[in-house]
């Protein structure tokens, strides 16, 4: 198993989190397209305040690499949603808010697995499952 991916930093979440082609119903859109919020993000530096990659990247803590990756899928995933027709989703990921405290971690007492959820997604430890192994039996570590 890989080593845990890095919390990658927010300033800001999107003040809306969801886009559908207009004229058409909701429920007749047969795609939906997700983006994390820290691919939003990177669109948001890249593409709104216009900051080179390696200053973005600064602001994010995460090397100009990983920023080119979450901007380049990103681009990619709206650019299929708006030429598929596609619903566009902006949600989850591994980030936190810049000022905020870490996000919490939780333990699988079933297969032992650990891992961080963000901080307002959901997981109160009483509602979440295990990504490894699904087991709701599950606990946040303090």
């Amino acid at each position: 198993m890989g080593r845990p991916h890095k919390e990658r930093l927010v300033e800001q979440l999107p003040p809306v989190t969801h886009y559908k082609p207009a004229g058409i119903p909701l429920r007749n859109i047969a795609e939906e397209m997700t983006i994390s919020v820290e691919e939003m993000e990177a669109m948001r530096l890249a593409d709104i305040e216009q900051l080179d990659q390696s200053a973005a990247a600064a602001r994010m803590d995460i090397s100009p690499a990983t920023f080119n990756r979450l901007l380049s899928s990103a681009h990619q995933k709206i650019a299929t949603a708006l030429w598929q027709g596609y619903a566009l989703r902006i949600e989850g990921g591994n980030f936190r808010i810049v000022g905020s405290q870490p996000s919490p971690t939780f333990v699988c007492h079933a297969c032992g697995h650990h891992w961080a959820a963000p901080r307002g997604h959901g997981h109160c430890g009483r509602r979440a499952t295990c990504p490894a192994c699904l087991s709701p039996n599950v606990s946040r570590q303090h």
